[in-house]
């Protein structure tokens, strides 16, 4: 049986369409992994939820098939078509190659990544094991650039960095969105501010330190989740001091 013009048109567009399905979910694999981020069964990979992906490959999907409707001027659409699909598929490649990590024991860092191979540092931990800075580097400028400490406002992860203006990294696109709950919970560990147990010498006072421009409610913010003990209504004498080595003190008593 002889196969029409038009048929072979559209054999041709759904091969395509599950071949760069295949591809894609190669790709996909690959970087969602922890190979992805380049320290095998050490870094923590956050990207968007399942049902967000599932409408970004229905995207994906219909922006192909409509890219060679139009080209092929398949029941006579317009080429201006192939430019929404282009459009499209670019919005929901974005949207489900955008994800958070960090490299865990492999050197403990925030980054993101965009279209999945746009990677995006976002700086080192100041803590570089996750639980120690020696605070005579600190004073010596050493830690410059580092993070430490914190908050989450909305969709907004803002992380403070010493001596330098904070970074702002969304956890959302569009309705693409991140585990945000998932996400504060790893990188309190090791991100969060440094307890300075100097201070405790003194009976009764506690001295937290975190990056550049802190306010009392960013660390109050925090130790809701990494401090359990040290609610605002516990707290009496607080100051925050903007030190010479660029970080933000928090000094209180209890």
């Amino acid at each position: 049986m002889k196969i029409s013009k038009q048929n072979k048109q559209i054999i041709f567009i759904a091969l395509l369409t599950a071949t760069l399905g295949l591809c894609y979910y190669a790709l996909e694999r690959f970087f969602y992994s922890d190979a992805g981020c380049g320290c095998s069964s050490a870094c923590s990979n956050y990207f968007p939820d399942l049902t967000s992906r599932l409408f970004g490959y229905c995207m994906m999907a219909g922006a192909v098939i409509l890219f060679w409707i139009s080209i092929l001027k398949i029941k006579a659409i317009s080429r201006w078509w192939s430019v929404v699909a282009v459009v499209v598929f670019g919005i929901a490649f974005y949207g489900n190659g955008y994800r958070i990590y960090n490299k865990g024991a492999c050197g403990y860092s925030i980054y993101k990544s965009t279209f999945f191979i746009k990677d995006t540092k976002v700086g080192d931990f100041a803590k570089s094991d996750a639980e120690t800075i020696h605070l005579d580097s600190l004073k010596a400028g050493k830690y410059k650039g580092k993070l430490l400490g914190y908050t989450f406002n909305g969709n907004e992860l803002t992380i403070f960095k010493i001596g330098e203006k904070p970074a702002v990294v969304k956890t959302r696109f569009l309705f693409w969105g991140i585990n945000s709950n998932e996400l504060l919970n790893d990188i309190s560990y090791g991100l969060n501010t440094y307890r300075n147990f100097e201070a405790e010498k003194i009976p009764g006072h506690y001295e937290f330190i975190g990056g550049e421009g802190m306010t009392e409610k960013d660390f109050l913010d925090e130790f809701a989740i990494t401090q359990n003990g040290l609610t605002a209504n516990k707290l009496s004498n607080k100051r925050i001091i903007q030190a010479a080595d660029g970080t933000t003190r928090f000094l209180f008593e209890l």
